[in-house]
């Protein structure tokens, strides 16, 4: 039988709760494991799980790590020498923190030659200087500050005005999105400059002193986005997530927006599947949005690690936590063959 723990932080959620009652259902061993239970002593050196070894298990599924690199690390480091179980996902085994932020993201789907929202990274003050060198009256003040008659400087302050904007995919409103967010956290819009000096003040004490980085997103107008589930090299389904309050511009499903089944075209399957795989994360939430809501320019939100699966299960009624389930029971058969 195949042996899976499951690492996961906090309390034990809902979504984890289905898992294991999948597991069991279907006849599989799994354990969740909290990484509070992450133990060990320099008088053995020895690594313990609840009293067990990470080696006494076929696959490692770190659902979440967030705040938990460090027992992740300390798990993995108590594997040198012994069996090695499969590790899921492949972000954990081969790459480091910083790959499970969505900077990193943005710069992995770009060389990968998938479509991201126009974005800047940088501390919050120059995202702001950013944006504000391209408004217009910055741009107006900067011209008339180099003399000349009046009518002269407002042609040529509009000309290189009109000539800035056109070329920046950069307008207002803007988002403002953490790196290390998820299900929607620590996404803002700001609709002018005075809201995003205001938004970045209000954040610069998460900069400062809890070490949070942001970046700076081109708005993309739509009527919803479509989260994609991939497990493996299978994109399980699609749903549509749509803001149901003109007060509330993000589309997610734990921000009180409604679901529904999706039919989508096979390449934008196919085109999660490998956004998902360049991200190294085998169990996904693709997230796709569609510029002027048309279905041949795909844009790639983000690829979530450990995505929440409720909404996904109402909308298209396919037994997220059996799959999961499955798949990671496979790995063991597939590692054999």
């Amino acid at each position: 039988m195949t042996k899976i723990a499951v690492f996961f932080g906090g309390k034990i959620s809902r979504h984890l709760v289905l898992v294991r009652k999948a597991a069991k259902k279907l006849g599989v061993e799994l354990d969740l494991i909290s990484y509070n239970k992450v133990f060990f002593d320099t008088e053995n050196g020895r690594v313990e799980l609840k009293g067990k070894d990470a080696s006494d298990y076929d696959v490692l599924f770190f659902r979440t790590t967030g705040k938990h690199w460090e027992e992740v690390d300390l798990i993995l480091e108590s594997l040198k020498g012994k069996k090695k179980p499969i590790i899921v996902d492949p972000i954990v085994e081969h790459g480091k923190p910083s790959f499970a932020r969505k900077a990193w993201q943005m710069l992995r789907l770009t060389e990968t030659g998938i479509e991201v929202p126009r974005t800047i990274y940088g501390s919050l003050w120059t995202l702001y200087e950013y944006m504000c060198n391209l408004t217009p009256q910055n741009i107006f003040s900067s011209a008339s500050s180099r003399g000349g008659q009046a009518h002269q400087v407002s042609r040529v302050a509009a000309a290189r005005c009109k000539n800035i904007l056109s070329e920046s995919s950069l307008h207002f409103p803007v988002i403002i999105k953490g790196s290390g967010g998820n299900r929607g956290e620590r996404v803002f819009k700001a609709n002018n400059l005075e809201e995003l000096e205001k938004l970045v003040r209000e954040l610069r004490k998460s900069e400062t002193e809890d070490g949070r980085r942001y970046m700076l997103q081109e708005y993309i107008e739509n009527d919803g986005d479509y989260r994609v589930l991939v497990i493996g090299d299978k994109a399980l389904g699609a749903m549509k997530r749509s803001s149901q309050s003109r007060n509330e511009f993000r589309n997610n499903y734990s921000a009180g927006g409604k679901v529904e089944v999706a039919q989508l075209p096979q390449e934008i399957y196919d085109l999660a599947v490998r956004a998902a795989k360049s991200c190294g994360i085998a169990i996904a939430g693709v997230d796709v949005a569609f510029r002027d809501k048309e279905r041949k320019r795909p844009v790639v939100w983000e690829v979530n690690k450990g995505p929440q699966f409720k909404g996904f299960m109402k909308a298209t009624g396919i037994d997220a936590p059996a799959e999961i389930v499955k798949y990671l029971a496979s790995l063991k058969d597939s590692k054999n063959s």
